[in-house]
């Protein structure tokens, strides 16, 4: 193998909606190996569970890091607890760059009754990143943020990501949707203009009102 997955969680989310995501997840990813990084313990596959730390960007970066130090593999695959990856996402082979980012993510927002999809440019929550790259690039970045934080990171700092300006290869057609809640960290998420960015049904997963109805 040379992929892990990462399975990063605050556990804020309503339980029944967050197991539905994991099933989906266990039904599309194959043999991988799977790390579970959470603020609940947790029955999915090598659990690392860091107690009730708060809710915020920052953790969750210092949870992929925690997943990324326990891995062995020479990739690391992103997986949210509010994303709906298709087979193809997992399939993804590396050839050596360090960042390869998903490029077709579709925002779906869960209590919203009749509102399409819309295209979002990308997604750090969708994105395979070499191990040893992802471990340096962390520790970096959170050197200046010692502690757990339950505010948003651009309190901190306005370029609050880690991948500022680091070079990225693009793949992957079948939709990523990414569900909005309201409980994650922003409740809001730019997305693109234009009529041709938003659908009401998307190959793959159909029905807009009717995926919204399974993980409601």
């Amino acid at each position: 193998m040379s992929k892990t997955i990462i399975y990063y969680t605050s556990n804020h989310e309503d339980p029944t909606f967050e197991q539905k995501i994991i099933d989906d997840l266990l039904s599309k990813k194959g043999d991988l190996p799977l790390i579970s990084v959470s603020q609940k313990p947790m029955d999915l596959g090598q659990n690392i569970c860091v107690g009730s730390v708060g809710l915020s960007y920052l953790n969750a970066q210092k949870q992929i890091l925690l997943g990324a130090e326990l891995a062995t593999t020479k990739y690391i695959i992103m997986a949210e607890s509010d994303f709906l990856y298709p087979p193809e996402y997992f399939n993804f082979e590396p050839t050596g760059d360090n960042l390869y980012r998903y490029n077709n993510i579709w925002i779906m927002w869960l209590n919203k009754k009749g509102s399409p999809f819309y295209k979002k440019k990308h997604s750090e929550g969708a994105q395979i990143v070499k191990r040893e790259f992802l471990i340096e690039m962390l520790k970096t970045h959170l050197k200046s943020y010692p502690d757990w934080y339950n505010r948003p990171t651009n309190e901190f700092s306005p370029r609050h990501t880690p991948y500022h300006r680091v070079p990225l290869t693009y793949y992957g057609d079948s939709p990523v949707i990414s569900i909005k809640t309201g409980l994650g960290v922003n409740p809001n998420t730019r997305t693109l203009g234009g009529a041709e960015n938003e659908h009401t049904n998307l190959p793959y997963w159909g029905e807009v009102q009717t995926l919204r109805v399974k993980f409601l």
